[in-house]
Parts: C-alpha cells; sequence; structure tokens
C-alpha cells in the first residue's frame, strides 16, 4: 500500500496527515502548535502522534508552508549583491534593494544585442561586493533579458569565476517581460535560499528519526508540488505555499466547483475564489510586503483576521479585533497555571490598575536575542521572562518602571523574542463550549477584566467579540468577489457595502446578503466561527470532513508537475523563438513552431533529470496556446506560447486544479 504524508507548518498550528492513494482516504492526522524558532520542532510534535507503523509505509512526503513569505516580510535571509545590466537611472529608481551595481549591457525587445556586456566592469563590482559588502548571494537581471538571456548567462559565468556563491539569473526565475517584478523575483530568490534549504534539512531529519525514509516534496505557491532540488533552487517559488495548500486541501475535501474558501487560522484567515473547479490564480505575479514578484499563486487575499487575534479596547472604550495575533489565555492557562493566581490578584486591584493599559496582558520569552542588539531595559525584560509568564504589572514591577505601559515589549514582539497572551475568539470559544481544547477558565477569568472596563456584562462582551468577527470576515469576502475580473471590479463603493452588512440605515433602506455558491470553511475555529459568517454571508456552508488539517491535506494532494515554456513572435517577415536558454529565427511560422515544440519538449527531459523527478511515473504533453486578433484585413497571428508538461501520473487532484 502506497501512503503520503501531508506536513503544514502554519502561523499558529502545524498540522500532519498521512493519505492512502489508492482509497484516498485520511487515515490519520494529528496538530500540534508551531515553534517558529524552528519549525521542525513543531512538525516532530505533530508526527509523535502518528502510528509508526502508517508512517513506515509512507511513499511520499509534502510540505507546505508560510515560512518564505514570514522571512521576506520580515527582512531575513542572505545579503545578495544585485548586478542589473542595461537599466537607465529612472528603473534603478524602482529597485528598492540594496547593495546594486549597475552595468552595462543590453539588448532589444526582440533580443538583439544592442550593447555589449562590460565584463571588465563586472568583474569589478563583484570584487568590491566581495571585499566590502560581505554578500551571500547574487542576483543578475538584464533588462529584457528574457528575449534573450546570453548575457545573464555570461554573467553568471564571469561571477562564478570570481566566487563560489550562488548566483540566480532573472531568466531563470520567470519569462514574464516585466523586468522590474522579474528583478525583484530573483533578488528575493537569491535571498531565501539558506533559509528554505535549512528547513528541507530540518524536516528531513525529522521525518527520517520518525521512520519515513521518502522523498519530498514541496508546495508552490499556485498548489503544484516541486521536488526538494527544485524547492532549494528556487525557494521564492514557495511564496504563499500555505495558503495555495489549504485551497487544494478544500478542492479535495469537497470537489466544489464555484465558491468561496476561508480558511481560519489562528494568526490570519485567508480567502480565495474557485471557479469552474479551479482556484483563482494571480498569473501576472503576486505581491508581498513592499515586493512585487513574477511569482505565480493562488490569488489569496489575507486578512489579520483568526482565531487567535487580539482583543484590544481603546481609551474611549471601543473594542476592536486583531491584526496582532495573541497567544489566547487559555492556552497560556494550560500551559502555566499560575497564571490564574496571577488572574485573581489582578481582579482583587482592578481598581487601582491603570487605565493605560489593556484589561489583561500576560507575556512569554519565545527565544534569546541572539546577535539583536536590545536596549538595556529589553535585556532584562527578556532575562525576568526566562523565569516564567509574567502579567504587564507585574512585568512592570520586575523592572522598577514608573507605569507597566512603559514596558518596552513592542521591538521585541516584533522581532519574535517574546510573544503576548490576552483575550482571543479562541478564548470567546472556549467559555461557550463550542471549542474546547485548552483551560476554559484561564479565559472566563480574563473575559470579566474586559466586562469591568468596557461596563457591560460578559455575555455581551462575547457577543461583540464575536460580531466584530463576522461583520469584518463578510466584508472581505464581499471585497473578494467585487474584484474578480469576471463581472467584478476595484471600484466598488464602500458605502453601499456598509448599507448592506448594516442591513439598514436611518432612511429605511433594509439589504439582505445571498450568495448562490458555497462558502467553504477549513482550518481548526471553522466549525465555531464559521457559521456565523455564512450566515450573514447568505450563503450554504460547507465545513468537509478533515477541514482542520485542510492544508496539510493540500500538501500531499497538490498535482505534481514540471513545465517549460517557450514563445514564438512575428519580427518583421520572419519570427523568433524566446526559450529560457536562446533566442532563434526562423522565415516560417510552422518551422517555428515546429522547432519551439520540440526544444520545449528538450528542455523539459532536461528540467527533469536536473530536478531528480521519478522519469517512470511521467506523463508529457504539449499545449499549444496561439493568440490572434481580427483586423479588416484579416486575422492576425500576435503569439504562440508552447508549454511544454509533465505530469506525475500518481498526483491524486487531477489537472484542473492548474499547472
Amino acid at each position: 500500500m502506497r501512503y503520503g504524508l501531508g506536513i503544514d507548518a502554519g502561523g499558529t498550528y502545524t498540522d500532519a496527515v498521512i493519505i492512502d492513494f489508492s482509497s484516498q482516504r485520511i487515515l490519520a492526522k494529528s496538530k500540534a502548535l508551531t515553534t517558529k524558532y524552528d519549525l521542525s520542532v513543531g512538525i516532530a510534535k505533530a508526527l509523535d502522534s502518528l502510528q509508526r507503523d502508517q508512517l513506515k509505509r509512507v511513499s511520499l512526503v509534502s510540505l507546505s508552508t508560510t515560512l518564505a513569505t514570514n522571512a521576506i516580510v520580515e527582512g531575513m535571509g542572505n545579503l545578495v549583491g544585485a548586478v542589473l545590466m542595461g537599466f537607465d537611472k529612472y528603473d534603478l529608481a524602482k529597485i528598492a534593494h540594496k547593495p546594486v551595481r549597475s552595468i552595462r549591457g543590453r539588448t532589444d525587445i526582440e533580443g538583439k544585442e544592442i550593447e555589449p556586456l562590460d565584463e571588465g566592469a563586472l568583474r569589478n563590482a563583484v570584487r568590491e561586493l566581495e571585499d566590502n559588502e560581505s554578500v551571500a548571494a547574487y542576483a543578475v537581471s538584464g533588462m529584457v533579458a528574457v528575449k534573450n538571456p546570453a548575457q545573464e548567462i555570461r554573467a553568471k559565468a564571469i561571477i562564478a569565476e570570481i566566487t563560489d556563491k550562488p548566483v540566480v539569473c532573472g531568466h531563470e526565475i520567470s519569462m514574464q517581460l516585466d523586468t522590474i517584478k522579474r528583478t525583484n523575483t530573483a533578488i528575493l530568490n537569491a535571498r531565501l535560499l539558506p533559509i528554505i534549504s535549512e528547513l528541507i534539512d530540518h524536516v528531513k531529519k525529522v521525518i527520517v528519526a520518525h521512520g519515513v525514509h521518502s522523498p519530498l516534496m514541496i508546495v508552490r505557491g499556485d498548489g503544484t508540488l516541486m521536488t526538494e532540488t527544485t524547492a532549494r533552487r528556487h525557494p521564492v517559488e514557495t511564496i504563499l505555499s500555505g495558503p495555495a495548500a489549504s485551497v487544494c486541501g478544500a478542492l479535495f475535501l469537497t470537489s466544489v466547483s464555484d465558491g468561496l474558501v476561508i480558511d481560519i487560522g489562528g494568526t490570519t484567515s485567508d480567502i480565495a475564489l474557485i471557479i469552474d473547479g479551479k482556484p483563482a490564480v494571480a498569473t501576472s505575479g503576486v505581491s508581498v510586503g513592499a515586493w512585487s514578484t513574477n511569482v505565480r499563486a493562488v490569488d489569496i487575499d489575507t486578512l489579520g483576521l483568526a482565531g487567535d487575534s487580539a482583543v484590544s479596547v481603546s481609551r474611549t472604550h471601543h473594542l476592536s479585533l486583531g491584526p496582532r495575533r495573541a497567544l489566547p489565555l487559555a492556552v497560556l492557562g494550560s500551559d502555566s497555571p499560575s497564571v490564574l493566581d496571577e488572574l485573581d490578584r489582578l481582579w482583587d486591584l482592578r481598581e487601582k490598575r491603570t487605565s493605560l493599559i489593556q484589561p489583561v496582558e500576560f507575556f512569554v520569552k519565545v527565544k534569546e536575542g541572539g546577535a539583536v542588539p536590545l536596549s538595556e531595559t529589553e535585556a532584562k525584560t527578556l532575562s525576568v521572562l526566562s523565569e516564567g509568564p509574567l502579567s504587564r504589572d507585574r512585568l512592570g514591577d520586575r523592572l522598577g518602571v514608573v507605569d507597566p505601559s512603559m514596558v518596552p515589549t513592542a521591538r521585541m514582539e516584533t522581532l519574535g523574542l517574546i510573544q503576548r497572551s490576552t483575550l482571543t475568539p479562541t478564548d470567546i470559544l472556549h467559555i461557550r463550549g463550542s471549542f474546547l481544547r485548552w483551560n476554559a477558565e484561564a479565559s472566563r477569568r480574563g473575559l470579566r477584566f474586559y466586562s469591568y472596563v468596557l461596563g457591560l456584562d460578559e455575555e455581551r462582551v462575547a457577543e461583540l467579540i464575536l460580531e466584530t468577527f463576522t461583520q469584518k470576515t463578510v466584508l472581505h469576502l464581499m471585497r473578494r468577489i467585487l474584484r474578480h475580473p469576471r463581472g467584478g471590479h476595484d471600484h466598488y463603493d464602500d458605502r453601499l457595502i456598509d448599507l448592506i452588512l448594516s442591513g439598514k440605515d436611518k432612511l429605511g433602506f433594509s439589504t439582505r446578503l445571498s450568495y448562490a455558491y458555497p462558502l467553504i470553511g477549513i482550518g481548526a475555529p471553522a466549525y465555531a466561527l464559521a457559521p456565523a459568517v455564512a450566515q450573514r454571508f447568505g450563503a450554504e456552508l460547507t465545513i468537509p470532513e478533515h477541514a482542520e488539517v485542510a492544508n496539510a491535506v493540500g500538501a500531499i494532494t497538490g498535482l505534481r508537475t514540471v513545465s517549460v515554456e517557450v514563445v514564438v513572435l512575428p519580427s518583421g517577415p520572419g519570427f523568433l523563438v524566446h526559450s529560457p536558454v536562446e533566442r532563434r529565427e526562423f522565415s516560417q511560422r510552422v518551422s517555428a513552431q515546429t522547432w519551439a515544440k520540440a526544444h520545449a519538449m528538450e528542455l523539459l527531459e532536461a528540467r527533469i533529470r536536473d530536478e531528480d523527478h521519478d522519469d517512470t511515473d511521467l506523463q508529457r504533453e504539449i499545449n499549444v496556446q496561439d493568440t490572434v486578433t481580427d483586423t479588416e484585413f484579416g486575422e492576425v497571428f500576435l503569439e504562440s506560447t508552447i508549454r511544454a508538461v509533465a505530469v506525475h501520473k500518481s498526483s491524486l487532484i487531477s489537472s484542473s486544479t492548474g499547472t
């Protein structure tokens, strides 16, 4: 029997599932809290709950992770030296990265060399970067280089003569024409190289320690799977890997052809649109933080609202939710029972406590500061928290500050050194008994502080928290639908949306939402939080079996593919073929397309060997998409995109999910 092991290392939880490939049944599943300081620790804890005899039968492992996305946002990874060729001052100004070195060398839009590569300047630039910048990797990008990658290939060879550090070329990452996005993507790819490689190394050690000796695949941002070798070379393709896996899992578990998927996690909720059995894909590339990329990924809206969103109260006594994540009091109370005594102590002092802090706040040490420079007070904070979690009040006493609000926690939270614990929707679910995994008593004792500060009874505060979650989520569901190209647009009227959501206004208008397609709820809190969202949205709710581990299901059921793209374009009286490795001219369209198809298959075979795919399990095909336009003079050929694709026969999801 062939089993598959799917693992998803999410922002809050790490999930694992074992699936029987022959029957397509989920045989086992487990969850553990994600350990951000080392994802492999959380993965090991998730695998500890699975049966060893089933793990030994696993023939394939696949991993989805938010690590690349988080690393980009947090600025982690290699220091990259960017070598740019043929960029003018206007284009250089668009590259928000340092260090950058600009070198002469350029091709035109048809791939003809109009300025030779300045090899001497390139050598000098690389030596200077080596001596003065201590770069760990290089990104090489030339203007319009996808039309003829010869200069990028030569530049890479020259850099390799000077240093053995990794070099990433723009044409290796994307064949799209947008130079700025392609350059950004190459830089990010070079930056992420050590991060994903280290993760893969750690994960492999963990699975081997649990008796699994099988190939490891990684989920791309579009939901397809790539080999470990490919992931090490192109880690940037793992951007939005986790959210993509969740959509693939929802498709596998429900077989819904049209609708919305909402993955409610602990840190964020991800929303994706499904049309004709496929997730909507951002084919022009996705943006992460301030970076606009060429990475093809599932078109995801990420909402900073989830089960573990922090509940806060403003000085005007306005209740809000998120976007900061907090450790639920229920979890903290379960891990550290002494928190209950501290909550009682603070309750006795409620009339004397300062109004400058939140009703309830605890802090937990996550990791040491390491190389991060800390102020004297920050270092002392970290030292004090080494003894165990403390309330902000108690922490202020230990530090000797005038007011607890002066405890310097914000930067340390951003750096991931400490974590805040406060009331969250997860706590409300514990109080109501709809989700009972940790210490509900800690949640109850925390809620009474918010009731006291707001001057409302506890049940009303609980309702307000859940109503806020529902209202905000429905708003984002509507915006996700309205901005889709098939009938949607970006210029919707927020006032109209507010009217729809409020249900009525002072002028007497009333509205009622009705969505014709199902809303698929997945993620651990979906059972408790999604029903109110679906009711307010006017949609039929589908929460499939195994919804709480749908991401891990999607990780192992994604389509395993390899592909190469070649483009044929008219050029004067003839035709040009642009491929990832060369440019060729032809006098006839038929001969150009014939050569392009054969060339694409050759490149595909080389990539299959290079990326360590199992050749016996691959089904190959050529897809040709001609773009033409009708004019008064007849049909005019604009472009032919030729795609050679290899699909693993054992993939569980059909090719309808996209490749």
